[in-house]
């Protein structure tokens, strides 16, 4: 679904403009009648990555993109992650004047995005992207030979194992 969603997206926003589309994040709805919300992470002709927050809605079998808002990952100066001692998509983009605090659909994809935005950063600014209130298990570099995702749910899986062994020595 969401490899799915990302080529439309690619097709109906960021092709026609020349930008590429490297990595979408799903928002978490506040209600069914909201429209679906996705933060996407971009590369334009020129090199500048972007972050646009878009929504979309579906009438009668077609879909209407607005734009909520763009932002270059350069003015990015930080991403809290709200509370790393729990389990939760919480997560605040800090640009120069704006804090931004949103929801992502779940925790995998929250930190699926941080290593994206991370990636990003090192490849085109050549830094290191600045971020707070992250679990650093989740959010280390992965081997090049296994999904970003698949780790995290691995290491989930070891500590929820981890859990269940030492209560049940208790």
């Amino acid at each position: 679904m969401v490899s799915m969603l990302k080529n439309n997206l690619e097709k109906e926003i960021f092709q026609i403009k020349g930008d590429r589309l490297v990595h979408v994040l799903q928002l978490a709805n506040v209600s069914k009648e909201d429209p679906k919300n996705y933060l996407c992470i971009s590369v334009s002709a020129t090199n500048d990555v972007c972050l646009t927050w878009l929504a979309v809605t579906e009438r009668k079998m077609v879909l209407k993109y607005e734009s909520r808002g763009t932002w270059l990952l350069k003015d990015l100066t930080l991403i809290d992650g709200v509370d790393q001692s729990q389990d939760n998509a919480f997560f605040s983009l800090h640009f120069s004047t704006e804090i931004y605090t949103l929801e992502a659909y779940s925790t995998a994809s929250k930190y699926a995005f941080l290593r994206c935005l991370r990636e990003m950063s090192t490849q085109y600014l050549q830094q290191e992207l600045q971020w707070i209130n992250f679990d650093n298990d989740f959010v280390g570099k992965t081997s090049i030979f296994v999904p970003d995702d698949a780790v995290l749910y691995v290491t989930l899986c070891i500590k929820a194992f981890s859990c269940a062994c030492l209560c049940s020595c208790l």
